[in-house]
């Protein structure tokens, strides 16, 4: 406080600070310090947005929550910040309290320890601090669902939209999966149960791509799931939203895009199933595992059942699609999931396609060649376990050997069905043997054949040779 007799030193208004002397006092300052800054004063907070600040901004991730899309909303309306996002990830979290609710009732927690391939788990006391720590982590978790099953799926597609629209154009939108188990403790979806954060990822994904229709955004790539563990959308959910659409909002879903990768499944339990269950069994017999037989109705892919048809039909500029299937049902698959691939052949093509990566679908022979003729420029083709349901894999391989001129890059593993000819009497290892020296084949055309090939025709006899080998054996 100043003495009466003396003159009290002026305060200094920082928004009148020349912006080059700012920025210099800014640069001494941490992204905390600097938020914290901005927080003091609105004309400040414009003036604290320089290139130091700028340069720190990293690309957002949200949670797919009202609060978290109320600020992802004020982000797009900023105009110095709103231009430099150029991607977004939307979570589908999964509120997993279930072990919080034990331990806070026996006020023990598990501790689990790696050790290599191993993991050990002791059970030991909270001390009183981290119990009330964990109570207060429970009530925090209750309140999040309380206020999840309060939220409206119209208000979140609103708050989704009208962000998409301020931001105009963006290279990338990502949905990306997490376990939230407490207030600060964010774990791998691998630790959680699986059919929570599917039905929610499921759920994520129609809120983002009906605000994608609704807003008309640009978007060049477009990844669901392709490389979230556990996480995958039920090809029924993908019909059922994409019905929701007309034609002219699933063209501006597609507008624009260049690359989309998609992790879809067969069918699994939804609140219908789970509520016939428990009429049948009881709740105290019924332990609930979110997966259905191949026997039950809602196992098969219906006829005429689209899928993921209706989005890729007005993608006419991509480039790359990443497609992988996940299998469900608990004892074994059924063979009607061969129609997404055939749906895919016969009602979409992509005059610019270069990339595409098929993993774990069943499809018919004739699906993959026509999807293949369809699109002879590709440079990239993989398939991933991956089962023929009809034909042999021989014509569809003599086919990339043959008429793929651009092919530069094939990755194949685990495929499944019929590698024999198809004439009469042949033997499957015959087949084998055909189909393994028309894979050399590919491989030496999209290879540094100048380089290696000496070392290529070696390898291509002693295949030979060993196949034949094992073919007298057989034959003996």
């Amino acid at each position: 406080m100043c003495s009466p007799g003396r003159h009290s030193s002026p305060i200094m208004d920082w928004t009148k600070l020349p912006p080059e002397v700012l920025e210099i006092i800014l640069t001494h300052l941490d992204l905390d310090t600097v938020k914290a800054l901005r927080l003091t004063d609105r004309k400040l907070a414009d003036k604290c947005i320089g290139p130091c600040f700028l340069s720190s901004i990293q690309q957002p991730i949200f949670d797919v929550s009202s609060h978290s899309l109320r600020s992802l909303y004020a982000l797009a309306c900023n105009p110095a910040l709103s231009n430099m996002i150029y991607s977004l990830t939307f979570l589908a979290i999964s509120l997993h309290s279930s072990e919080l609710m034990k331990n806070v009732s026996s006020a023990k927690r598990t501790v689990r320890k790696s050790h290599g391939s191993f993991v050990t788990a002791t059970t030991v006391a909270y001390p009183p601090e981290e119990l009330s720590n964990a109570k207060n982590d429970l009530n925090w978790l209750r309140g999040q669902k309380k206020a999840r099953a309060n939220e409206l799926s119209s208000e979140m597609i609103e708050l989704i939209h009208f962000a998409l629209k301020g931001f105009g154009e963006l290279n990338s939108i990502q949905l990306d999966g997490a376990v939230i188990t407490g207030r600060t403790q964010r774990e791998s979806t691998w630790n959680d149960e699986w059919h929570p954060l599917w039905k929610r990822g499921s759920h994520v994904f129609s809120l983002v791509i009906t605000a994608m229709a609704q807003s008309g955004i640009s978007v060049k790539k477009f990844d669901a799931y392709r490389s979230t563990p556990r996480c995958c959308i039920p090809s029924g959910d993908i019909t059922t939203y994409a019905s929701s659409l007309n034609p002219s909002q699933l063209g501006l879903v597609g507008k624009g895009l260049e690359s989309l990768k998609l992790s879809i499944s067969a069918e699994v339990q939804n609140a219908r199933d789970l509520a016939n269950a428990l009429k049948i069994v009881g709740p105290d017999e019924y332990t609930p595992d979110g997966l259905l037989s191949r026997d039950d109705p809602g196992a098969e892919l219906a006829d005429g059942t689209p899928g993921i048809t209706p989005l890729l039909k007005s993608v006419s500029a991509l480039r790359e699609l990443d497609l992988s299937f996940r299998h469900t049902l608990k004892d074994g698959t059924t063979d009607s999931y061969d129609r997404i691939i055939e749906s895919i052949a016969h009602e979409t093509q992509f005059p610019i396609l270069e990339k595409c990566a098929y993993s774990g679908f069943l499809a018919k022979r004739d699906s993959i060649l026509l999807f293949l003729q369809k699109h002879p420029d590709l440079r990239s083709f993989t398939l991933h376990e991956c089962v023929l349901t009809t034909g042999s894999w021989t014509p569809i391989f003599s086919h990339l050997d043959q008429s793929m001129p651009r092919l530069e890059n094939v990755s194949f593993s685990n495929l499944y069905g019929k590698h024999k000819q198809e004439e009469e009497g042949k033997q499957e290892v015959d087949g084998a043997v055909k189909y393994l020296k028309i894979l050399l084949k590919i491989l030496l055309k999209i290879s540094l054949i100048e380089k290696f090939s000496p070392l290529a025709n070696k390898f291509e006899y002693e295949l030979q040779w060993d196949l034949e080998t094992r073919k007298s054996h057989f034959e003996a």
